[in-house]
């Protein structure tokens, strides 16, 4: 019993003492050349200090898309600079209804030059006709309209407004060599319903009558419902094209007489403009009301125009306005 209590007792010293020895190992009381004490290498050779990298944070420059900054300096660092949306204008649909004596006037080359002058509006047109134009006007279905004639005492009371743009007047012209003058309103009924044929009929020298009218039928029923309202060209009459036709005709015939239309535009020589109860065909007779054969272009509008009605009218009265419209307009001043 006592001998197992020694040789117990041996192993626990054995154990101990080892257990010594790793503590001075530890310590460092032992040294060895073929493992050296890493801690004694940090020592002697210590290792490089590495700092820890810094980042500069750079401000943004330039703008984004859709985005501007608000003022000229970049914002302090980890701020986020003030910034405003910018939106790109929208177009406004510019509705204008144009009635059907008012269509040869506003047509495409004209309604392009016009919203070439807009900046941010487009054009869009409804077509319709004169009167319907004005009832378009009075519940709100467009900005302004441009008729051919004159508003009514009902449209007026109603609110509606007119500005005088220019007016389409017709003229009966002839040969220079013809000893006609004037002709009354009745005359110049019988001559283009071909109730007289001949100009003896009407107390002027023995020549056959040769009435020429528009071929084109909307300026033909322009033309009858200003010069005779009520009736109708006869068949018998020569229908042409243009004004030059009229012309020809002229020189072909001595007795020939045909219908043109007044514009701004210088008048080619050949052709001598009938007076019409001893009135010439012009403008300012028309505006004292003299001479009435004539339709006004007017353009209106639900109340007192706004801008984008009296940026219109600036624009007919502009050089390039007044030349489109010369075509088939005259004006009064």
């Amino acid at each position: 019993m006592n001998k197992l209590q020694t040789t117990d007792a041996r192993w626990g010293l054995a154990l101990a003492g080892a257990g010594m020895m790793s503590v001075a190992i530890a310590g460092g009381a032992f040294s060895s050349t073929a493992t050296p004490d890493p801690r004694i290498l940090a020592k002697q050779m210590p290792p490089p200090v590495i700092e820890p990298a810094v980042f500069l944070l750079e401000p943004a420059v330039g703008d984004l898309a859709g985005f501007s900054h608000a003022g000229q300096h970049s914002s302090p660092m980890f701020e986020s600079a003030p910034t405003k949306r910018v939106l790109q204008p929208q177009a406004t649909e510019l509705r204008v209804v144009i009635g059907a004596n008012a269509k040869p006037s506003f047509d495409r080359k004209l309604q392009s030059a016009y919203e070439g002058t807009l900046s941010s509006a487009t054009v869009s047109t409804t077509l319709t006709s004169d009167r319907e134009a004005a009832e378009y006007l009075m519940v709100g279905r467009g900005r302004f309209g441009l008729i051919g004639g004159s508003l009514s005492q009902r449209e007026i009371r109603a609110g509606l407004r007119q500005t005088q743009v220019g007016v389409e007047l017709f003229a009966l012209s002839v040969s220079p060599l013809s000893s006609v003058r004037s002709l009354s309103p009745s005359q110049v009924r019988q001559i283009f319903t071909g109730r007289v044929t001949n100009w003896q009929q009407l107390g002027f020298a023995d020549a056959p009558i040769v009435p020429v009218v528009p071929s084109e039928r909307l300026l033909a029923i322009r033309a009858e419902r200003t010069l005779m309202p009520g009736d109708s060209f006869a068949s018998t009459c020569v229908r042409v094209s243009s004004e030059r036709h009229v012309d020809d005709q002229i020189l072909q015939n001595r007795g020939a007489i045909g219908i043109v239309r007044v514009t701004a535009e210088p008048r080619k020589p050949g052709q001598k403009l009938l007076q019409i109860d001893c009135t010439p065909p012009t403008p300012a007779a028309f505006g004292y009301g003299t001479y009435p054969y004539g339709i006004p272009l007017q353009l209106i509008t639900s109340g007192r125009p706004d801008e984008h009605a009296m940026n219109f009218v600036r624009f007919t009265e502009s050089a390039q306005g007044r030349a489109m419209l010369s075509r088939t307009l005259t004006f009064a001043r």
